[in-house]
């Protein structure tokens, strides 16, 4: 099963033109082992664009809202993009340019694919040594949280520095004066709700001097207690291929007893793809040219491999769209040109399991088993031979309002709370009374003057939950 990643800039991380008067060219670092590819879409203005090659001019990717499929689909191929001279790069001049990568890893492929850098090659008016950066606020709780700690990688060679500035919003809308991020690391702890970085960048020596911030990292804390995550986590298992038609499954997930979380489970089963090995496009005359595959329907973007008189070339010597089966090289005059490639392709398509019961372990009280069941029985229904299966782990989330505990007795009494509060949100009365809240328990400690009554209103999350073990049986 093919694995994808979408990665986009931020208002931080854009790649800044506004001092070029030209841009001459773009160089991209990757790397696209066998079985992956990588597709490119730039930003601007409002729209996400891609250059087409057929009309030789940019236009607006049709899924604006860009997902890792939408783009592979849609976005440039590296060779397309290295290949576009300074006439084709001109809108980029003077502007701040966002970046959409997509990725994709096949099921076959034995390294995943990377990118190390996207340098777009310009020429300004001005020579410019420094440059000054913000980034984006980082928002760290509702109530000021203890920094523990703020990493910074950077690279400074050849002369060049970068200074990391800091500034922290410790109470509502008061923010403090930028100042070198280490001063926010104090004992006792620098407490804020929200931190922003500032980078000075200097390199003095043009051709020889760095300065490179590559990444900030802060850790923080809460009532001294670690800030915890909350979402869903999702577990894939691998793709197989059964030969025969599938239309039922049973799957079986051991896991911990965990208050407010919850398991699901979804199919996908899909009809095998073909695979083309040899098939001749051409002899080639020096000339560049446009082929076309002779199975154009469900190209796969992976798996794709061309030869000249058997010898195979690099990406970057061709370009390939699976949109239209169309591939452009350039070949010596009399080279046989051959292709491999992957039809028949449909991308998953999940379907949702039932749940069938749950039951305990028998050799451990804190673990539970799960059953699932899938019967293709629709038309419609998900049907084939290859296949997986997907589970989703949620958390749940919510908010408890004055919830009634008891009547004070002017002593510590502590009462078990119905959810994993956040301590952080969590609010006591009588306003008077005294509290502690027990994170590993959920127990709450009040003292309250005799006769009071006692509530609490807090916002809460499951804590986390992980799968101990899976197992499916597929049959037709």
């Amino acid at each position: 099963m093919a694995r994808t990643a979408l990665i986009t800039t931020t208002t931080a991380s854009q790649i800044d033109c506004t001092n070029a008067q030209s841009e001459n060219a773009i160089s991209i670092t990757a790397t696209v082992p066998d079985g992956c590819d990588i597709r490119y879409a730039f930003k601007y203005a409002e729209n996400w664009q891609r250059y087409n090659t057929s009309s030789a001019a940019w236009e607006n990717l049709t899924t604006q809202g860009i997902t890792a499929a939408s783009l592979l689909s849609e976005g440039n191929t590296q060779a397309e993009l290295t290949a576009l001279d300074s006439s084709k790069l001109a809108a980029f001049a003077g502007k701040k340019v966002d970046v959409a990568i997509a990725m994709k890893m096949d099921e076959t492929a034995a390294e995943a694919p990377s990118v190390s850098s996207i340098t777009f090659d310009g020429e300004s008016g001005a020579t410019v040594t420094t440059e000054t950066l913000f980034s984006d606020t980082v928002t760290l709780s509702t109530e000021p949280v203890e920094i523990l700690s703020i990493d910074v990688d950077k690279t400074e060679d050849g002369g060049g520095t970068a200074a990391v500035l800091a500034s922290a919003n410790t109470s509502g809308d008061t923010w403090t004066d930028y100042t070198d991020y280490s001063n926010y690391v104090t004992n006792p702890a620098t407490k804020a709700q929200a931190i922003r970085f500032k980078y000075v960048l200097s390199a003095p020596t043009i051709g020889s001097s760095t300065a490179k911030v590559n990444s900030v990292t802060i850790k923080h804390r809460t009532d001294s207690v670690a800030v915890f995550t909350e979402g869903t986590g999702v577990c894939i298992s691998k793709t197989y291929n059964f030969v025969n038609n599938i239309n039922r499954a049973h799957l079986i997930l051991k896991h911990p007893v965990v208050q407010d979380t919850e398991f699901s489970a979804e199919i996908s089963l899909r009809k095998p793809t073909t695979n083309v090995t040899g098939e001749v496009l051409g002899t080639g005359d020096g000339a560049a040219h446009t082929y076309t595959l002779k199975n154009k329907d469900g190209l796969a973007s992976h798996g794709f491999a061309l030869y000249f008189d058997g010898v195979q070339q690099a990406a970057s010597k061709y370009s390939y769209s699976p949109n239209d089966g169309q591939v452009t090289c350039t070949a010596d005059s009399g080279v046989a040109i051959t292709a491999d490639y992957i039809y028949g392709w449909t991308a998953e398509q999940f379907q949702a399991m039932t749940h069938d019961t749950q039951y305990p372990d028998k050799q451990d009280n804190n673990l539970v088993f799960d059953q699932f069941d899938y019967i293709a029985t629709k038309d419609s229904d998900l049907r084939g031979p290859i296949g997986c299966v997907r589970v989703n782990i949620a958390q749940k989330t919510g908010s408890v309002k004055d919830a009634a505990l008891g009547t004070g007795t002017g002593e510590i009494q502590s009462y078990k709370l119905e959810h994993h509060a956040k301590a952080e949100t969590i609010s006591v009365k009588p306003a008077g009374a005294k509290w502690k809240y027990r994170d590993a328990t959920d127990v709450l400690q009040v003292t309250a003057a005799k006769g009071e009554a006692v509530s609490v209103s807090y916002d809460w999350a499951a804590r986390p939950n992980y799968i101990e073990d899976l197992s499916c049986f597929f049959n037709e």
